[in-house]
């Protein structure tokens, strides 16, 4: 069948990717996730660009194309190109603008840095604020008020959003726990979360086989299990029961953690209703006078 003939639009090619991410081969998964990633990038660049972005051969381009019915890699690529023709200015687009007047900042002007960078985690908050699920904002409240103990992971740059996350919900008088890889490995630590409590864990960069691992076992042995990522078709998202993704704006190598802050914040504040069965604006000025 010509490609030309298929209903394609985006919504529909990207919930092809994610339906049959896992049946794709090692490197035509590269392609999915690179594509995923940054849509805007993948309507403009060439099949060369994207081969080198993913580190395969550009027939291999050809041949993720033609596995999803398309003739050639164009008549997939004009998808990712009608997405930004008909849409208002992308995220994406945006993000590009604050980085390059973030790279022409001199570094003997700090208040020019502070500005843009500020400007750039606005945006991302923005986004958070377009794009996030009132459904999964309830759903995990719930998760967190139901389990026995709350157990956290976040190591790298997801730790001071791990940790974030663990104080605010001591101040709520929740049991929790921020695993630490001080005290043992982290993946022999999460093997004793059990069924009636909950795992959450926050992945912004990759995590270490053996804790991947660890929680898809865990997963499997039917402990609850949280996460934020950065791609709906990583490891930690298929291995939880609700996951929340959120894209970095990539405007500097120091990526904005406000929508992460943001977002972990307002799982406590909704945690903190359910459980008093009262609007936020209540507990807030009850906790005031």
């Amino acid at each position: 069948m010509a490609s030309t003939k298929l209903p394609w639009d985006y919504p529909r090619l990207h919930r092809a990717f994610l339906d049959r991410f896992e049946t794709l081969s090692p490197h035509l998964k590269r392609i999915a996730r690179y594509a995923l990633s940054d849509p805007s990038r993948f309507a403009l660049q060439t099949v060369a660009e994207i081969s080198q972005g993913c580190s395969v051969q550009p027939s291999t381009v050809v041949r993720f194309a033609k596995t999803f019915g398309f003739s050639g890699f164009s008549d997939l690529q004009n998808v990712f190109r009608l997405r930004l023709i008909e849409g208002s200015e992308s995220y994406r687009e945006q993000v590009h603008e604050h980085r390059g007047r973030l790279g022409d900042v001199s570094g003997n002007d700090p208040a020019a840095i502070l500005h843009e960078f500020a400007s750039a985690s606005v945006l991302a908050i923005e986004r958070l604020k377009e794009t996030f699920d009132a459904d999964m904002l309830r759903t995990a409240a719930a998760m967190m008020n139901n389990a026995a103990a709350i157990y956290l992971v976040g190591q790298q740059r997801a730790f001071p959003v791990a940790a974030c996350l663990a104080y605010s919900l001591i101040e709520l008088e929740c049991r929790c726990h921020l695993l630490d890889p001080a005290i043992g490995a982290l993946s022999r630590q999460v093997v004793t979360v059990t069924a009636d409590e909950l795992l959450i864990v926050i992945g912004l960069d990759e995590l270490p086989d053996t804790v991947l691992e660890a929680v898809s076992d865990a997963h499997e042995r039917g402990v609850p299990v949280l996460a934020v990522a950065d791609s709906e078709v990583s490891r930690l998202a298929r291995d939880s029961g609700l996951c929340f993704v959120l894209r970095d704006a990539e405007v500097h190598r120091i990526a904005p953690l406000a929508p992460h802050i943001v977002l972990v914040q307002s799982l406590v504040i909704a945690l903190e209703a359910l459980r008093y069965g009262q609007s936020p604006s209540v507990i807030q000025r009850e906790a005031v006078g």
